[in-house]
């Protein structure tokens, strides 16, 4: 095996952890306020 793909697997494996982690903390780099004070709570919307 090559430098190249070793680094390539090295680097995929690094992805694949960082989205296993992000999962079980429930974090998101694409959401607004991040996590939601650290519980999950369903609710319907705020204005009457």
């Amino acid at each position: 095996m090559s430098t190249r793909t070793f680094l390539y697997a090295l680097w995929c494996l690094g992805v694949a952890a960082l989205f296993v982690l992000s999962g079980i903390f429930a974090w998101s780099p694409f959401a607004e306020g991040g996590r939601a004070h650290g519980y999950s709570r369903i609710s319907g919307p705020t204005h009457k």
